[in-house]
């Protein structure tokens, strides 16, 4: 009964999260002050617990506090700096997107993985800035349709087992996911 409970709770978790990275690849610009304030907070949280952890560690609740008022000043910051926030963001999607196409495991392959993903972060995050509507487009699409198949294709055999496959489901749902939002954002700047 156990097995079957935390066996459902991950087909939800799954689910939960391939819908989160749909609404992304489709809906990624109208939610970008969300992402953006989202990601402030994390950061923000993360950083301010695990630096007071070091120097408190009686017990997590002032860690906690602190990480929670960290995570919000940083949240509005990024809210407020609206382009640093879509550097910020679009380079970490960009890397994100980078970080799960399929590449060996081997030490080399991981080396130039992670180069590629600081390579993508990077020039991502300035053309993001520049050209910052139809980069964050882009960048919500193909990074939430990456993400979302990668997600679907451990249940979905065919995905799981087909490179090429999977590479044009990304690239069809990256598409898709790009008219969307080019469509459902024309007038707005």
């Amino acid at each position: 009964m156990e097995k079957l409970g935390f066996e459902v709770i991950t087909q939800m978790i799954l689910v939960f999260t391939a819908a989160f990275y749909l609404l992304q690849c489709f809906w990624g610009y109208k939610f970008i002050k969300a992402y953006i304030a989202i990601s402030g907070f994390v950061v923000g949280f993360m950083a301010g617990f695990f630096i007071s952890f070091d120097y408190y560690t009686a017990d997590a609740y002032v860690p906690t506090v602190i990480g929670i008022v960290a995570g919000a000043v940083l949240a509005v910051i990024a809210f407020k700096l609206y382009l640093l926030g879509v550097f910020i963001l679009c380079g970490a999607l960009a890397a994100s997107a980078v970080s799960r196409l399929p590449f060996g495991s081997e030490g080399s392959d991981n080396i130039v993985k992670i180069a590629l993903c600081v390579i993508a972060f990077i020039i991502v995050g300035i053309l993001a800035v520049k050209f910052a509507k139809m980069c964050i487009i882009l960048v919500t699409a193909i990074g939430g349709a990456i993400n979302a198949i990668n997600i679907i294709s451990t249940p979905v055999q065919v995905l799981d087992e087909n490179t090429l496959i999977r590479i044009a489901a990304i690239a069809i749902l990256s598409a898709a996911g790009i008219i969307v939002q080019r469509i459902i954002t024309k007038n707005e700047r």
